[in-house]
């Protein structure tokens, strides 16, 4: 889901944290079998009541780091992927995504005398204070702007998938017939939060396995990796290599199988609305 570099030197842009939204996916919070906004926010409060009512005692917080352990551990995914329980609202409370900002709670910056307590959570502080993912090098700067757009914890799902972000890019330079610019993204900012809420929170054509991430689905408490073939792999229909690799990237499922409709209808319907999706962002771009 994320890997695993430590530098001794941050970029120049860190993604992790922005004025939109926030990232905790190293910290394990996609490691659930419910994934759901509502899921995600029950989950983040309890952690951070738990931790607020012991903050900053040590021992206080290390007997609620046991608790919420024993609490979510029949609720993970994969039990080699490591949870820190110390990832919740570092501001707001679950209520407003547009200003709830997802983050660790034992941060030194929030400790009142500065004290780093990182190693009472599940990695060792040199990780937490040296980890950047991978998109901090993938992603071009309108790629990072298009990103950062995305709001609440949906922005930790497309800010660590640069394939995604870059997919969606060229989409949206396919409608403009040019690369969308800085000002482009800042315009349409309201609109392409609602394209990431619709592709990741309410997709109509979701793979509904709990192991499914992305294009991938995992297996096993280690879990190990395998590419799924494509969701319209073996359909006739016409699409693009961005529009095939965006219909991965948010979970679709197969669509060579319809309950009710035909399969090659079932994917031209995904592929309508998908377009239709990226058109009213170009539109909102040039308007």
């Amino acid at each position: 889901m994320h890997d695993s570099r430590v530098t001794p030197r941050a970029p120049l842009r860190i993604l992790c944290q922005h004025d939109g939204g926030s990232c905790a996916a190293c910290c394990g919070v996609y490691n659930f079998f419910d994934r759901s906004p509502a899921a995600m926010r029950a989950r983040l409060r309890r952690r951070t009541a738990l931790v607020r009512a012991a903050w900053p005692e040590p021992e206080r917080l290390r007997e609620a780091r046991d608790v919420l352990l024993a609490l979510e551990a029949p609720e993970l995914l994969f039990a080699g992927v490591k949870v820190c329980p110390f990832a919740g609202y570092v501001e707001g409370d679950g209520d407003d995504d547009a200003r709830d900002r997802v983050g660790c709670l034992l941060h030194p910056t929030r400790h009142p005398t500065g004290e780093d307590l990182r190693d009472l959570a599940v990695y060792p502080r040199e990780v937490c204070a040296g980890h950047f993912c991978a998109p901090h090098d993938w992603l071009r700067p309108v790629e990072a702007d298009l990103a950062q757009t995305a709001r609440g914890t949906t922005y930790g799902r497309v800010v660590t998938d640069a394939g995604l972000v870059k997919a969606v890019a060229r989409l949206l330079a396919d409608a403009l017939g040019r690369p969308a610019t800085a000002a482009d993204v800042a315009r349409a900012s309201d609109a392409l939060a609602g394209l990431w809420r619709f592709l990741l929170e309410a997709w109509p054509f979701v793979d509904p396995d709990p192991r499914r991430f992305g294009g991938f689905a995992f297996s096993g408490d280690d879990a190990i990796e395998r590419t799924l073939p494509g969701c319209l792999a073996g359909l006739g229909v016409q699409a693009s290599t961005a529009e095939r690799t965006v219909l991965d990237g948010i979970g679709t499922r197969s669509l060579r199988e319809g309950p009710d409709v035909p399969t090659d209808e079932s994917a031209a319907a995904a592929l309508a609305a998908l377009r239709q999706s990226v058109a009213a962002v170009a539109a909102a771009m040039t308007g």
